[in-house]
């Protein structure tokens, strides 16, 4: 009887070790270079062009004049700037101020297949934050926000102030089905051109204001307005039928009482009796209708 003699395989110089060793340092290599290659993409880009397509896709797309003084795209495709000003179109007056801001993707969302943006803009006294996903949803936060805005029916009247807070919930684009919810709280606000109607050669004092509003689609409920601390004191509520493609042509009808307060000029007050109807508390009823940009008040 013969027996076969085992055959054994000669082993050659690469071992399953060898070889694992080498594809790591291969791809350890690759992401070398994609690094470097990266790097050197956002030590080299342009922030002179960045900067300058930034502004132009700004005032293309908004009513608003915009002053930028750096624009720079940091790691993780970060949108970064300094010292930006915002003007409406051929107004002088500087409508916000921001000192520094970013604008990133937001990656988590981008895993799972919902891609959007976020963001931060600051002030010398207060910020702005954002968030929005391409499903819809939109979240914008602000705190302690001057502003200073002319009143489109005049235009030599201002509406200036702060936001103390701000918090807007809805999707952009709005649809059908979107529900919104709205809370903004104004301090210091201050209406000029008004001074012959106040003893204040500043303007009109409106002090605080309490805004709180609930939606659905483009109908919304305005569920509280309140003024207080200055020269009027105003409470009310209404609905409001947005126009998205101009939001000056969108429909009020607000029902409101209104009186002069504590410290308002006697002018004033004398000018309120001459218009609504009086109620027991000494305030006048008020009817407001027709479009934010032609009101009519009954």
């Amino acid at each position: 009887m013969w027996f076969s003699k085992p055959i054994r395989r000669k082993v050659t110089g690469e071992t399953t070790v060898t070889r694992f060793s080498r594809g790591r340092y291969l791809a350890t290599g690759v992401c070398l270079f994609l690094l470097g290659l990266l790097g050197s993409f956002y030590l080299t880009f342009p922030d002179k062009i960045l900067r300058q397509r930034l502004v132009y896709e700004l005032e293309t797309r908004l009513p608003i004049q915009v002053d930028l003084t750096e624009a720079t795209l940091q790691p993780l495709l970060t949108l970064a700037g300094e010292q930006m000003t915002i003007h409406l179109s051929g107004q002088p007056e500087a409508l916000f101020q921001v000192d520094t801001f970013q604008v990133s993707p937001r990656w988590s969302k981008l895993l799972i297949g919902d891609p959007g943006l976020e963001g931060e803009f600051r002030s010398s006294t207060g910020k702005l934050s954002f968030s929005w996903q391409q499903s819809g949803p939109l979240a914008i936060n602000g705190t302690t926000l001057p502003f200073d805005i002319p009143l489109a029916t005049r235009q030599a009247m201002r509406i200036s102030g702060n936001i103390s807070t701000a918090e807007v919930a809805t999707t952009a684009p709005l649809q059908s089905e979107t529900r919104s919810r709205i809370d903004i709280y104004l301090d210091q606000i201050l209406v000029k051109g008004l001074e012959a109607l106040t003893a204040n050669a500043t303007g009109l004092r409106l002090g605080d204001i309490s805004l709180q509003i609930t939606g659905q689609g483009t109908s919304f409920s305005i569920k509280q307005l309140k003024i207080s601390g200055g020269d009027l004191l105003v409470s009310g509520n209404g609905t409001l039928i947005l126009a998205t493609a101009k939001p000056q042509n969108s429909r009020i009808n607000l029902n409101f009482s209104v009186r002069a307060g504590n410290q308002a000029d006697p002018t004033l007050a004398s000018l309120l009796e001459l218009v609504g109807t009086s109620q027991a508390n000494g305030s006048r009823k008020l009817r407001m209708t027709g479009t934010l940009a032609q009101p009519v008040f009954r």
